[in-house]
């Protein structure tokens, strides 16, 4: 079995999906709070949830599912992964929509 095979599930994508997100967000903490003094990753999320302009914050947390979306749709060619990422952006883009209501 190959690598496409083993790993073209669109629960995989769903997985990496949600996951990388995450990742992207801490990853924005540490660089937009670089010349910041004592801000902690509860404040700096309860100050992304109670912004209004959430957008570059979120932008930079998708960062990491964009790049992963060339590489298994344009690359590798693992369509049912694919699913599973552009499902859980477009959910997230959705959240973003309404939550700037």
């Amino acid at each position: 079995m190959s690598f496409k095979e083993k790993y073209d599930k669109m629960s995989y994508g769903l997985i990496l999906g949600i996951t990388l997100p995450i990742i992207g967000f801490i990853l924005s903490y540490f660089i937009k709070t670089m010349d910041m003094a004592n801000i902690s990753l509860g404040q700096y999320l309860s100050n992304y949830i109670a912004s209004s302009d959430k957008m570059d914050i979120t932008i930079f947390a998708m960062l990491p599912n964009m790049l992963l979306f060339y590489f298994v749709n344009f690359k590798w060619n693992m369509f049912e992964f694919t699913k599973g990422i552009v499902g859980v952006t477009l959910i997230m883009g959705i959240t973003v929509v309404i939550m700037g209501l």
